[in-house]
């Protein structure tokens, strides 16, 4: 029985849709994908023209601009000027039309923007437009590379929720204090790896801000600004490549969640041994009602250094973790016996800890670690009843790091699984079994090896 032929219909569904259906599809493709779409018929040319969102990106240095240049013309500047758009992002870096981004700019913040994402990398630093600043309708910007960011006195960010620089230079730390007292809603802040032209103090303040995240560049002791910190209703702090002197939090952040500090305290010949590790200590009491907490390598070295200086100042002033459930130690030398305990001890509800990096670095003298002796006669109250995951990476089988092991596996009724990486094993087999013959005192908790 031979088979029915099938029919295929020649009419355009597609381009019978209501102009809204239309719209909405078409703001899902690249704002140079939908262009092109004008020459399938007449029906989808004003559609481009009419798109709510415009993300314009150079990506081809091959026609010295003339072609983006020209394109960016013809679906912004044609476009009618009672016609808003919602999201506004220009990426682009040829001197060879240097002088229309400003007209772009300016055209696009008079359409009641939502949305500004802003990425340049000309020759010259960009000097931002003061006008860009007065537009009250933007609810996220964005200013990231050769940026040049000198802000006017006169701010109107009404409605800024998001706020994020990359790599950018500002002109002071104190002209970014100023902008933010202006932004009375801001809910999140990004300052990645920026520049400044001058200024000695940074302040981060804001009745609103739920979300900070602060990176530099590089350590720089000789030019170390002060950063201060008031944010009150803080949940989520992420702080990176600064040194420990350098950040004051004005006061406890008690609805903090999330936290990542990298941070690390400089030591001099001069420095005394008595205030060796007060600031990293220091900012750890600020932040104590934190739920996930995670620690880099160099902020975990200067804390177990502080032990070695002043221990019994630093055992008895550790401030207490009674929200904290996750725990991430990073590790690149050691991490020391007495702030594990400390952490573990003072976490009576911490459910989950990771070492990312191991528990010691097997290439460094011996000597400068301490030996393990997990035989306290107190059991820490997380390990007895909340403790549930362990995860240990970079694993190299030595004494110190199967001490640790048997002592969380006696002593965790809560434990349900210790996942341990044994790719950097010393010992092979030995030290596998020996893993495998720990007593365990929860019944449920399973040991996965990984090789």
């Amino acid at each position: 029985m031979m088979a029915k032929k099938l029919k295929i219909s020649r009419e355009d569904r597609i381009s019978n849709l209501p102009d809204s259906l239309l719209l909405n599809i078409l703001s899902l493709l690249p704002t140079k994908d939908a262009a092109c779409t004008s020459i399938l018929c007449k029906r989808w040319r004003p559609l481009c023209m009419s798109l709510p969102n415009l993300d314009f990106c150079d990506e081809n240095h091959n026609d010295s601009g003339i072609k983006f240049a020209n394109f960016v013309d013809r679906i912004l500047m044609h476009r009618p000027d009672d016609m808003k758009i919602e999201n506004f992002g220009l990426a682009c870096g040829d001197d060879n039309y240097l002088d229309r981004v400003d007209e772009w700019i300016l055209n696009a913040i008079q359409r009641d923007l939502k949305v500004i994402d802003l990425c340049f990398w000309f020759t010259e630093l960009f000097e931002m437009l003061d006008e860009v600043f007065l537009c009250t309708s933007v609810e996220k910007l964005r200013m990231s590379s050769k940026i040049l960011v000198d802000v006017p006195e006169d701010v109107k960010f009404t409605r800024l929720r998001v706020l994020k620089f990359d790599e950018v230079t500002f002109s002071s730390y104190e002209s970014v204090s100023a902008l933010l007292l202006k932004c009375p809603v801001l809910e999140e802040l990004t300052i990645l790896c920026c520049e400044w032209l001058s200024g000695d103090r940074l302040s981060i303040c804001g009745s609103a801000l739920k979300k900070l995240s602060m990176f530099g560049n590089s350590i720089d002791e000789e030019f170390s600004p002060e950063i201060l910190i008031d944010t009150p209703v803080l949940e989520t702090l992420l702080l990176g490549t600064f040194t420990s002197d350098d950040i004051l939090i004005k006061e406890n952040l008690p609805f903090l969640t999330r936290a990542h500090i990298d941070v690390e305290q400089i030591i001099e010949e001069v420095t005394p041994s008595s205030v060796f590790g007060d600031s990293v200590f220091g900012l750890l009491k600020k932040i104590n009602h934190v739920k996930s907490l995670s620690l880099s390598d160099r902020t975990v070295e200067a804390l177990n250094r502080a032990y070695t200086y002043d221990f019994r100042t630093v055992h008895d002033s550790f401030p207490p973790f009674h929200n904290l459930i996750d725990l991430e130690l990073s590790v690149e030398v050691y991490c020391g016996e007495t702030l594990l305990y400390d952490f573990l001890d003072n976490s009576p509800n911490l459910q989950s800890l990771v070492f990312p990096q191991g528990l010691v670095d097997t290439l460094s003298d011996e000597n400068w670690r301490f030996t393990w002796a997990w035989e306290h006669l107190h059991i820490p109250e997380c390990l007895s009843a909340h403790l549930k995951t362990v995860d240990i990476r970079e694993f190299s089988g030595t004494d110190d790091e199967l001490s640790f092991v048997e002592y969380l596996l006696v002593y965790g009724s809560a434990l349900k699984n210790v996942s341990i990486n044994l790719l950097n094993l010393r010992g092979g087999e030995e030290v596998r079994q020996a893993l495998l013959n720990y007593q365990r005192e929860s019944t449920t908790c399973e040991l996965n090896l990984f090789f």
